[in-house]
């Protein structure tokens, strides 16, 4: 875990669009909780708040939580902010850190196609989902043509 939280931290700067003044938790902090919460099935913004507040503890010895627990806001505003490319790739890294663990499993390939977002001029959007249903989480989205 510690250099997965490393990684983040060297390339913070490119990153992290925030204003200085402004941050409480840096973004390893916010990123690495995140995760955390993907890995236990946590799917909305207010359960990882609930989440990390019920799991604080354990938490603090991974990343500093001295400023308490981060809200939900937090939590979506840090994480909207980061680059969706960089974001994929990490959780592909963090996914395979000698700290996770190894194991086989199947991945469910979904595509959907959008309704009621085309006009006359527009074609509609088609999403496709990597899905890893043993782990409740989402290996990530793409907009395809």
């Amino acid at each position: 875990m510690i250099d997965f939280i490393v990684s983040i931290d060297e390339h913070s700067e490119e990153l992290d669009s925030r204003q200085p003044w402004k941050i409480r938790y840096p973004l390893s902090t916010i990123l690495f909780l995140v995760f955390f919460c993907q890995m236990a099935g946590i799917e909305t913004w207010r359960e990882m708040e609930d989440f990390i507040a019920m799991h604080e503890d354990l938490l603090r010895e991974y990343v500093d939580l001295s400023a308490g627990c981060p809200s939900h806001d937090t939590l979506e505003g840090v994480v909207s902010m980061v680059n969706l490319q960089f974001l994929s790739a990490l959780k592909v890294e963090f996914n395979h850190s000698p700290d996770c663990v190894s194991v086989e499993r199947l991945i469910a390939i979904d595509g959907k196609t959008m309704r009621c977002n085309v006009n006359r001029h527009q074609v509609p959007n088609h999403i496709v989902t990597a899905y890893d249903g043993s782990n409740k989480i989402s290996m990530g989205q793409v907009s395809v043509e």
